[in-house]
């Protein structure tokens, strides 16, 4: 060991071999062999390493523990959440289904026969229409014929009013034919 200045330095002593990667790992780093050991020490004392596992087998093995935990949350996130769920939305879709088969059955069926019994009654209202249209027609028929039958009452009255006792029978007869064509006539 030897002491320069107010650092403490210590000597280390290897092969050429190994000097020949460390310059060659150095270079490639930008670094100077003292300043790449150095930052090579402070890693392997951060990291706790071990610079023997050249595969990095504790590495791995944290990295299978953490990646064992991850699919350990996301299990129970799947148990806890996303069953649960599907079951939901399964029993909703199933729910759902059987809805519109009760809709499809029955408010249809019942559209149905709604739409004939509504097509029934506009036929029966149409005939009742029509049957009522006769019926004013009939009802102004009878009402012409009224008023005509009163014009040859009326004819009759009078022209038999004009006749005396004086007249001929066959007046009165002709009188009573002529009234008797007229209603023949209506």
């Amino acid at each position: 060991m030897e002491e320069q200045g107010r650092n403490k330095i210590k000597t280390l002593r290897f092969s050429i071999s190994v000097d020949e990667k460390l310059q060659k790992v150095a270079l490639k780093s930008g670094l100077t062999k003292l300043d790449f050991f150095i930052t090579m020490v402070d890693y392997f004392y951060k990291s706790k390493k071990d610079p023997r596992d050249l595969n990095d087998e504790v590495l791995k093995k944290e990295i299978n523990k953490k990646t064992d935990n991850i699919i350990g949350f996301i299990r129970t996130q799947e148990e806890e959440l996303l069953r649960p769920m599907k079951k939901d939305g399964e029993r909703m879709i199933a729910a759902q289904g059987k809805i519109i088969n009760f809709f499809n059955e029955n408010i249809i069926k019942h559209n149905d026969v709604q739409k004939a019994a509504f097509q029934t009654q506009l036929n029966n209202i149409g005939k009742m229409v029509e049957f009522l249209t006769k019926l004013d027609a009939a009802q102004s028929d009878k009402n012409a014929l009224k008023k005509k039958f009163s014009e040859i009452l009326e004819y009759y009255i009078k022209s038999r009013e004009q006749l005396n006792v004086f007249n001929k029978q066959t007046d009165k007869d002709e009188l009573a034919s002529h009234v008797r064509q007229q209603l023949k006539n209506l």
